[in-house]
């Protein structure tokens, strides 16, 4: 795929040169959204070329698999763990069920600090990963 396409004005389009400015923004897609666009920026947008052929093995590729945790700890894990990976493989995503977590802590957690991908912002100030002690 070639750095700059035409777009549908025929002026040529810089798509390295938008997504590079999106990446330096650090605002993410939250700070798209709150910047009130209406429409999907054209980086965002790969042409049919580029994608990949990869077709779903799912007989339904609209339905996210559900994987129901509740006997992890038992002779089940094995089988989790394979639908875990399989998942992973296959969508890039899954739901848990049955994980333990209450669902009183999660909201108090959501309520408090938002969505997760706000708490993994680059300017955050977590754990680094290096011990200060």
């Amino acid at each position: 795929m070639a750095a700059t396409t035409i777009s549908t004005d025929s002026k040529p389009y810089d798509r390295l040169k938008d997504i590079k400015a999106f990446d330096e923004s650090k605002a993410g897609v939250k700070g798209l959204v709150d910047s009130g666009i209406t429409s999907i920026p054209p980086f965002f947008i790969h042409p049919p070329d580029s994608l990949s052929t990869r077709i779903p093995t799912s007989s339904n590729p609209n339905i996210i698999p559900t994987i129901d945790l509740s006997g992890v700890d038992s002779d089940k894990r094995l089988v989790l763990v394979q639908q875990v990976a399989h998942a992973c493989r296959e969508l890039g995503f899954f739901q848990i069920v049955n994980h333990g977590i209450p669902l009183k802590p999660m909201e108090i957690k959501s309520r408090i600090y938002g969505p997760l991908p706000e708490l993994i912002s680059p300017d955050s100030q977590g754990f680094t990963g290096s011990s200060s002690t």
